[in-house]
This record gives C-alpha cells, structure tokens and sequence, in this order.
C-alpha cells in the first residue's frame, strides 16, 4: 500500500459559483456574442491511501456546458447538441491507466501542462487560476482551479516520494506501478440551459 496516491473527485459542491462559458461553441445564438453560464464548483481530495490523514483539498470544474452546433459543427467532437459535459455515475476506485505530461488546455491558455485521464477522453488537467477568470469550457473534463503545477506537486507529496524527482516523473511512476487512483462519487448534472446566461462578452 505504500506511497499509493487516490484523487477523488467528490460530488460535494463547495458553495461557489463559476462563469462558463459553452464548448467548443460559445455563442449559441450565433450573433456575435458569447454566452457564460453559471456552473457549480466542487472539491476534489488527494489522499495517501494507507495513511488517510495525509491529504490535501483542492477545487474543480467538473459539469460544464458543452454546444456543438449541428448545422456548423466542430468536427473535432461527434456530439453535436446541446448537453451539460461530465461523469455523473459513481465510479468506484480505479487504477490510473494513463498520465501525459505534455497535454496543454484547448478551450483556454495555460502555462501548466499535464493531463490524467480518467477515461477516454476524460481528463483532470489545468482550469481557471482563480474563480474570477471567468470563460473557461469543457467538454466533459475535470478542471483544476488554481495553480495545476502545485496540484501536481501535491500529489508527490501526498504519495510520500521524496527527492528531486520532478512531479511529472512522480506521477508518471505512480501511474505505471498501478498506484495511482481515482474515484468519482455521484452527483446530479446540474440544470444549464441554452442563453440562460448572466453575462455576455463581444466574440
């Protein structure tokens, strides 16, 4: 069980609220004018798995409003409707089966790099640095909020391999020795519906 590391991506909502805007078209209407949609936030814990106490805590995007118009469509996506992106099924305990350090965000720039998929194309990477960066989307992906680097740095720290082992590498380990997990617990996708936005932005 040693330096075993579970992200669980948990179903409970931390109170905030975040400006969204719709992916991988953020102007349903298509008048020139983006569309944000107000989208729960919800925690997301890293845990030492044989010593529980050693955890750190951080937030996450995880439904997000998802508009592939079928008239115009992106075709890098072959849902092509309205939907609310996201896992909302619990899904017990898992094994990591895959880790990319090099995955950089499509909808929005970051400067942190990295990607664990949690399956297909499901992802937990880098999202807005702060609740105020508003406009970020996803296609069904878990977003980090804050600085992904450090969640990075925290989940070395939490699996208790220490040295000068950069955290990419910490992960990719973990991943590959099958100690790297994730859980999801279950929650309702919340009611998002086309234009019932609170703020607009010039495309």
């Amino acid at each position: 069980m040693k330096n075993e590391v579970l992200i669980r991506i948990t179903g409970e909502q931390t109170g905030d609220s975040y400006l969204a805007k719709s992916y991988p078209d953020n102007d349903y209407d298509n008048d020139g004018w983006g569309e944000l949609y107000a989208v729960p936030v919800y925690y997301i814990n890293i845990i030492n798995i044989s010593t529980p106490s050693i955890e750190r805590r951080w937030k996450c995007l995880r439904f997000m409003p998802y508009w592939n118009d079928p008239v115009l469509p992106s075709p890098h996506y072959r849902l092509r409707k309205w939907t609310v992106a996201g896992l909302s099924d619990g899904k017990e305990r898992f094994k990591v089966a895959y880790y990319d350090a090099t995955y950089g965000t499509r909808n929005s720039y970051s400067p942190h790099k990295g990607a664990i998929q949690i399956q297909n194309s499901f992802l937990i990477h880098s999202g807005p640095p702060t609740l105020e960066d508003s406009g970020w989307g996803s296609a069904g992906c878990v977003e980090i909020i804050g600085d992904f680097s450090e969640f990075k740095e925290d989940i070395k720290t939490v699996s208790g391999i220490g040295g000068y082992l950069p955290s990419d590498e910490v992960i990719h380990r973990l991943t590959k020795a099958g100690k790297l997990y994730i859980e999801i617990e279950a929650a309702p996708k919340p009611s998002i519906t086309p234009m019932s936005n609170r703020y607009r932005f010039k495309i």
